[in-house]
This record gives C-alpha cells, structure tokens and sequence, in this order.
C-alpha cells in the first residue's frame, strides 16, 4: 500500500511518521515544502515530494500513485487562511480524484456550524465538508478538540499562557456548556 503523509513536521504528523515507518508492507511518501526538513536516516526510509500543497503539480507529483492520504495541512499562519483552506481542500480532492486516490484520512477540530463558532473551527469544518463531498474518493475524518502533548502548538501556547497569567476568568459571553460524561470525584 502507497501512503502519503502531508504535515509530516507538525505535532501529529510527525508521531504518526514514526508509526507507519514501522509498518510492514507500506511504502510512504511525505509532502514537504522543505526536503532539508527530512533527516538523512529517515530518507532512505520514505520518498519525499517537495513543494507547495497550493501548487497543483506538487500536488499531481505527491498523489499519483497514493491508497491512502494522511490530511494534516492548515493554513492558519497566512491572511485570509480560511479561504486558503477551502481552495486547498477543494483543489486536494480534485487531484486525488484525478490520480486515483482511495482513501484521504483527515484530523478536524470539533463543533458545530453555529453563529459563536470561531474562524479557526469554521475552516476546520469546511475542510471537512470539501474533502467528504467526493463520491469517488472515501474520506475518514477525525475530529478532536485541543491536542495537547509536549512540542504542540497548543501546548505551547497555553504554558506561554499560564507562565504570564496564573489565573484567569473568562468573559461572560464565553457560553459554553459543559458535558460530563461521568462523575469526578475530588
């Protein structure tokens, strides 16, 4: 099985490259923009396509051949990102259509299409619904709320957070319902 994995270097992608390398049976193919990003042990374990995810013949180059594509691009560090997202999602399952891809795996956030939800969440949602909207390709899509792990953007930002702002109280138009799903014992 030809897998491709986008997002190699983020905190999720980078885990799991570490996984499906030890996988028997799959050959695995990273989308960078920088193949200096790849280590010299690690490419001669996986095939690396460098380029831009917005550039179609990258694109063409990254998924011609691919079963199963890993989904972990985002936008969220350029104006306007969440149009950004849309035209790379949209452009995405065009060519994977096109070349033949089976299956893409996406990782989104969680929440609903509602008049409080962020941008961040909007984007994560519409990535989503783009992706899925193929009928000749099948699209797994994960959502999870903040990942948090040692090395993650959101870890960082909330110990940057916590080491400037010990404590804290939110707005009150942060109206957010909490679900337990099982009693806490204190």
């Amino acid at each position: 099985m030809r897998v491709l994995l986008t997002g190699s270097t983020g905190f999720i992608g980078r885990r799991l490259l570490t996984k499906i390398i030890e996988e028997e049976g799959l050959h695995v193919r990273l989308l960078v923009r920088n193949k200096k990003a790849v280590s010299e042990q690690l490419a001669q374990r996986v095939e690396s396509v460098e380029g831009d995810a917005f550039d179609t013949e990258t694109l063409k180059n990254a998924l011609r051949g691919i079963d199963v594509c890993y989904y972990f691009l985002h936008s969220l560090n350029v104006e306007n990102y969440k149009q950004k997202d849309k035209e790379l999602a949209q452009s995405f399952i065009n060519i994977a259509e096109e070349m033949g891809v089976r299956r893409i795996i996406y990782l989104g956030g969680l929440g609903r299409e509602e008049p409080t939800t962020s941008e961040h969440l909007l984007s994560r949602l519409e990535t989503g619904n783009i992706l899925s909207s193929s009928t000749k390709v099948q699209t797994i899509w994960f959502r999870a709320g903040v990942i948090i792990g040692s090395g993650s953007a959101s870890f960082e930002i909330i110990r940057n957070l916590t080491e400037k702002l010990p404590v804290m109280t939110t707005p009150r138009s942060f109206q957010t319902p909490f679900l337990w799903t099982e009693e806490l014992e204190i």
